[in-house]
């Protein structure tokens, strides 16, 4: 299990008999004035992963092969010469590795910057590991990221391939080495368990199987044992990616934010909020409303009360969110489309849900945009729930309201698929120009566009249309099939295990 709460480090005498250890060296006092063999203290990665690591081990042991394979070194090489992504700055080295890295790095991190646009932890990545030294954890973290991301772009199997699982494993091993030899929670350290959780996902989306959160529970529990606070901005940011996964999470599961978590903002007074940070904060509050939501039908003591009480909250959230609309560049806004003069029929062809779609500056900012949206029909999902056990006059329309605003910002996602993924029906390369995408009349697709949403399109689409196969909700007839469809046609083109 991970540790969800605050770890404990003391000795197995003072655990067993739940007295506070003080962990003195070498013995603990309570073990000395007894006269008692201390056991000593478990490491701070024991405490934060418990015995994850074995898990993975084997997990991921069994799904790789007995031995290396010459022959597949080989094909993979020769594969990767034929065709190299003229994203990839520089040539192809005779290092796979470092040719896997640095397209890694040049096609999803060291991407143009965006006005207060915020990718989260990723942002943070480029300086810390610039600035770490060879041996860092965080070294070997990205190496089996970009390993694995580049053997699919290859059409290779990433899956069974022991290059990057075999990082992955020796990835672990240098984040435990790390907290152990130098017992203090730096941010190469923090990085490298988000990293291993990158690979977690990823190989996760690409089996279609549900991915856990072992690596981000591990680093929010050495956070939780900093004894000093983070002073310089990239700790602080990353601080605020390692909030934003947390929070993501909390969203999806309807579980209450860590009140740890939840104080994290103090620790972060020095950088300035973007409006991704503020979305976060908000979502801190919709996590804590769902959790409250989601224990109605068990918590009857305070009745009608209660029931009030949180449609009270579900109105000022939804306020709160479309206030945040408010605050984000006007740039941000969608721009809709129709006819054939800005959308390719190839676009049409591919998959529009209505006659018509959004557009946005780029991949990111419609995946902000669209997790507001999804808080809001969490919010009115909330609602509705409510209603339930409410004796209000009002509760029809009300409940009629809420009907027709999750209708509406479901159709608004769906509108946002031909931005993310054009007329794209089959595999392409990841920096392929001939996919076409809509664009304003008399424009151009941005330069990056092609990139940008060939790398990170599945992931976004995939967590939002997903939301809207909730059995929760009620759309209009067909709407659910087209979503089905959209999901297979992602599966296609970006779940790809070949085998060699």
């Amino acid at each position: 299990m991970v540790n969800l709460g605050r770890p404990s480090r003391g000795c197995d005498v003072c655990r067993k008999r739940r007295i506070k250890c003080d962990e003195a060296l070498p013995s603990c006092s309570y073990c000395v004035k007894r006269q008692l063999i201390c056991p000593g203290y478990k490491s701070q990665f024991d405490v934060a992963w418990r015995d994850q690591n074995l898990v993975a081990e084997r997990s991921v042991q069994r799904r790789t092969k007995a031995s290396e394979n010459v022959i597949h070194k080989q094909l993979v090489l020769r594969q990767l010469s034929r065709s190299p992504s003229p994203t990839v700055y520089g040539g192809l080295t005779e290092d796979r590795l470092d040719y896997a890295v640095n397209f890694f790095l040049s096609s999803y991190i060291v991407l143009p910057e965006q006005t207060e646009m915020q990718r989260g932890f990723l942002d943070c990545l480029y300086p810390i590991w610039t600035e770490a030294p060879h041996t860092s954890p965080v070294k070997i973290a990205v190496a089996s990221v970009a390993c694995y991301l580049l053997e699919a772009w290859s059409l290779l199997n990433p899956v069974g391939s022991s290059m990057s699982t075999s990082l992955y494993l020796k990835g672990v091993a240098a984040l435990r080495q790390s907290i152990e030899s130098t017992g203090q929670v730096q941010a190469d350290v923090l990085m490298a368990a988000l990293m291993l959780q990158m690979y977690e996902n990823l190989r996760a989306f690409s089996t279609s199987q549900f991915s856990g959160d072992v690596h981000v529970s591990g680093a929010t529990a050495l956070v939780r044992q900093q004894k000093q606070p983070f002073t310089d901005e990239t700790s602080q940011r990353l601080l605020l990616g390692i909030r934003n996964q947390i929070v993501g999470r909390a969203v999806r599961t309807s579980t209450a934010i860590p009140p740890a978590v939840a104080m994290w903002g103090h620790w972060t007074r020095g950088v300035r909020k973007k409006a991704s940070h503020k979305l976060d904060e908000i979502n801190m509050d919709v996590a804590d409303f769902q959790a409250l939501v989601s224990g109605l039908g068990s918590n009857t003591s305070n009745g009608a009360g209660l029931v009030s009480s949180l449609l009270d909250q579900a109105e000022q959230l939804n306020q709160r969110l479309l206030a945040w609309l408010t605050t984000i560049p006007p740039s941000w806004i969608p721009v809709r489309l129709s006819g054939l003069e800005c959308i390719p029929q190839t676009v049409c062809d591919a998959g529009m849900y209505q006659d018509y779609c959004d557009i946005y500056p780029n991949v990111f900012v419609a995946d902000q945009i669209n997790s507001q949206r999804c808080s809001r029909i969490r919010i009115h999902l909330g609602i509705l729930a409510c209603l339930q056990y409410s004796e209000n006059a009002g509760r029809e329309s009300t409940s009629t309201k809420s009907f027709s605003i999750i209708q509406e910002l479901a159709d608004e996602i769906c509108a946002c698929v031909p931005h993310y993924l054009g007329d794209r029906v089959g595999f392409t390369r990841l920096d392929d120009r001939t996919v076409k995408y809509p664009y304003i009349a008399a424009g151009t697709v941005p330069f990056n566009h092609h990139t940008e949403a060939a790398a990170f399109a599945g992931f976004f689409l995939t967590g939002r249309l997903s939301e809207l196969l909730s059995p929760k909700l009620s759309l209009r007839e067909g709407q659910y099939q087209w979503i089905i469809e959209q999901m297979l046609r992602i599966k296609s083109l970006f779940v790809r295990v070949s085998h060699v």
